[in-house]
């Protein structure tokens, strides 16, 4: 993209931005609706200036970045080396795959509280959940990843005298590259639900952006819920926007990427 495709990109996605926040504040202001229901953009404004001054929301977005990234971390990990076992080991494909579709099939929500139980109510039960909301779509798309390698390809290799690591780090990875970085895209912004889901069930003494949710709930805050929201938004986005940047560059030789 040239310098000035990606400021006409900028310059349409501002206008479309301010638009918006224009028909927000006329909808409000006609409707004369309650700020505690719907608030004005002014009052979010203001609130989200106030929370950036005092630093209360850039402390609490730091706390949940950092559950999401490590839980982002473990969980990738432990997807994409148990996809390669499964892949390459028949046996403990057919002795585990049950029991992958049975927890597979657990609300992940639902074992939240276990998981403050066992590991308490610091950042530790928040990585929890993030890791196992992330953990099966990496596993599953990794594994399809894998599974896409055609015979083709296969036997060329086999020609070639390749044993099967060989096969597996030279062929049968890069062909699964695509496929991870797709759970990526997908499994980064569900682990910052994750992660402040986790915080709205129990923070304890972390104060994470779930928390401040929870807080402004409490006080009937709808500006600072806003503001909040507003910065997960921000969040989600720059996520995302990291993902879809390191996939292009690392599997640039994909013209499908």
């Amino acid at each position: 993209m040239s310098i000035k495709a990606a400021a006409n990109f900028v310059f349409i996605k501002v206008i479309q931005v301010v638009a918006a926040v224009i028909v927000w504040e006329l909808t409000v202001t006609a409707l004369d609706v309650d700020p505690r229901i719907v608030p004005a953009p002014d009052a979010v404004a203001s609130m989200l200036w106030a929370q950036l001054i005092s630093g209360a929301i850039i402390q609490a977005g730091w706390i949940t970045l950092q559950e999401t990234v490590i839980g982002f971390v473990i969980g990738a990990t432990l997807g994409i080396v148990l996809a390669v076992l499964l892949s390459e080991i028949d046996i403990l494909r057919k002795i585990l795959q049950p029991y992958i579709v049975a927890l597979q099939a657990v609300p992940k929500v639902a074992v939240t509280p276990l998981f403050l139980i066992w590991f308490g109510f610091g950042m530790e039960s928040k990585i929890a959940l993030v890791v196992t909301i992330l953990f099966f779509p990496v596993l599953v798309n990794t594994m399809a990843g894998l599974a896409s390698t055609s015979e083709d390809q296969i036997e060329l290799m086999r020609a070639y005298g390749a044993t099967r690591w060989q096969m597996l780090t030279r062929l049968k990875v890069y062909v699964a590259m695509p496929y991870v970085f797709a759970a990526f895209e997908v499994s980064l912004v569900l682990a910052l639900t994750a992660a402040v889901v986790a915080e709205l069930l129990g923070s304890g003494t972390l104060v994470g952006l779930g928390t401040l949710i929870k807080i402004y709930d409490a006080r009937m805050n709808s500006a600072g819920m806003w503001a909040v929201l507003i910065v997960l938004s921000l969040l989600g986005v720059m996520l995302h926007g990291t993902v879809m940047h390191a996939s292009k560059w690392l599997i640039r030789w994909d013209r499908k990427a």
